[in-house]
């Protein structure tokens, strides 16, 4: 059947949905705020003092002398969530729970390793297993408290961390954390209260007193909060974050007298030049936000001169250059980056969507792919190689990429780029089955995107689910010109899958 021409194919429909990353999403990085966190000690074995490099492999050997080491595996689990590879660690918790190894230890890891995957609900449920195991322990506590609070679940969140005070009444961790909880929930005098008390029990920890910082600032009460934050500097003079907080601070004010000293004395604090290049770059944010861009480019300039060889310092400056529409000079320092670190994943991303946008798809597919190489974890990354590889026609890539995305962040766009994918592929069952599962859980995405919602018709048409097939390819009519020739493409499909099926004359 000839394809609807003004929509083309289903990758076009996805540029915009995985458009170019904010041309400032790097040039502000939090600072000050601070969430629920376990007990470095409390639920976590004592980590051996061998670097990943050295104890992964020893592990990894241990294991394959004898597979079912529980003691290696569950070492191993927590070295790779150390590095950062959940998705590695998460085949061997899920096995030591399915093999019997059910300790409030191995549910802790598995939930960990769920929730850096996204997985929140099956996280939750490991974290609750494991409380239940160790009721009083506070690094679980810890953990369960923050991922109430990050599915909107205050009640058990209070409930939680008042838990965690009762039967560790020694720990300002525990005070800690029931003051966030109450600050999240905007009462925040009763968290000053649980921040003072944990300052108490530990007066040379910054934390609390930026806690107390936090809620003035929600308040808007700047001077109260500029004046709590010299409190955490009297205790430790020279931390950085502090130091750029109270910058923010001055920011959030629009005092620009104070704003530049601020964020210089942090970076005279700051130890390394990696440090030093993100507090410039978080200067020349505040600079870029008050439409100051004179000021912002001078800043990233500064910064890229002064450290040439620390490449976020180059991506910095390309995004400056990309906000302005100066591609040509975004391009030049995103290489630079790549000249200095060649897998520094950022600028891989950046030039990877810079070529899609160019069409020069080859070059992109280059980009994005080492850039899922290096970053496995990362949503945006699959999901913009799935679409490079669907302008180049390779769909059985595209689908794998896209799939790839969709288990990491379950967006409507990437399970719409899977079963656009399987319609390519003449996976039609299955490509019927996804466009079904996105009318019910993702309403009015395919009514939002157009060629999605053809796509989807002919998946519906070629499973001979007409009614279906019928009603989006009426819905589409309502949208293009009357007497064009995709208004009259759509009309004849619709009356072709409305007629009746033709019997067969008998012999």
């Amino acid at each position: 059947m000839k394809r609807f021409a003004l929509l083309a194919t289903f990758a076009f429909a996805l540029l915009a949905a995985f458009a170019l990353s904010s041309p400032g999403a790097h040039a502000r990085p939090k600072a000050g705020a601070v969430s629920p966190s376990p007990s470095p000690s409390a639920a976590l074995p004592v980590a051996t003092p061998e670097p990943p490099e050295i104890a992964i492999p020893r592990l990894q050997g241990l294991l394959k002398v004898n597979p079912n080491d529980a003691a290696a595996m569950t070492q191993l689990a927590m070295q790779y969530l150390q590095i950062n590879r959940p998705d590695l660690a998460v085949g061997l918790t899920q096995h030591l729970i399915k093999t019997g190894n059910k300790s409030a230890q191995i549910y802790y890891f598995d939930g960990a390793a769920l929730l850096a995957l996204g997985q929140t609900d099956a996280a939750t449920a490991d974290f609750e297993h494991a409380s239940t195991l160790d009721p009083t322990n506070l690094g679980v506590l810890a953990q369960l408290t923050s991922v109430y609070l990050r599915e909107n679940r205050s009640n058990d969140a209070e409930r939680v961390a008042k838990r965690a005070v009762t039967f560790n009444k020694n720990s300002s961790q525990a005070y800690l954390n029931l003051g966030i909880v109450y600050a999240n929930e905007g009462h925040f005098d009763d968290a000053r209260v649980q921040f003072e008390q944990a300052a108490t029990m530990d007066p040379k920890d910054t934390e609390p007193i930026v806690q107390i910082t936090n809620t003035y600032a929600s308040q808007n009460n700047i001077p109260m909060a500029l004046t709590t934050i010299d409190r955490a500097l009297a205790i430790d003079p020279k931390n950085v974050q502090v130091l750029v907080y109270k910058a923010d601070l001055y920011g959030k004010q629009h005092d620009d007298a104070h704003v530049a000293p601020a964020y210089d004395d942090a970076v005279v604090a700051a130890t390394t030049d990696e440090e030093r290049v993100e507090i410039l770059i978080r200067k020349a944010g505040y600079y870029s936000d008050s439409k100051k861009n004179d000021v912002a480019m001078q800043t990233l300039t500064q910064a890229v001169t002064t450290y040439p060889k620390v490449a976020a310092g180059h991506v910095a400056l390309g995004d400056l250059y990309a906000q302005n529409k100066q591609i040509s000079q975004a391009e030049l320092q995103w290489q630079a980056a790549l000249a200095d670190d060649k897998n520094f994943g950022p600028a891989l991303l950046r030039m990877g969507q810079d070529r899609l946008g160019s069409r020069k798809w080859d070059d992109a597919i280059g980009y994005l792919k080492h850039y899922t190489e290096v970053d496995p974890q990362d949503a945006q990354g699959y999901a913009s190689l799935g679409q490079a590889y669907s302008f180049v026609h390779d769909y059985a890539r595209s689908r794998q990429a896209c799939q790839q995305s969709f288990g990491i962040q379950r967006t409507p766009e990437t399970l719409a780029c899977v079963g656009g994918a399987d319609f390519e592929l003449k996976n039609y069952k299955e490509g019927s089955q996804i466009f079904d599962a996105l009318i019910v859980n993702a309403n009015g995405f395919l009514q939002q995107n157009p060629t999605m919602l053809y796509v989807a018709a002919e998946c519906w048409a070629k499973t001979n689910q007409k009614p279906k097939a019928i009603s989006a390819l009426k819905a589409l009519l309502m949208i293009v010109k009357k007497g064009s020739p995709e208004y009259k493409s759509l009309s004849t499909e619709i009356a072709s899958l409305s007629a009746p099926a033709s019997k067969k004359k008998k012999t």
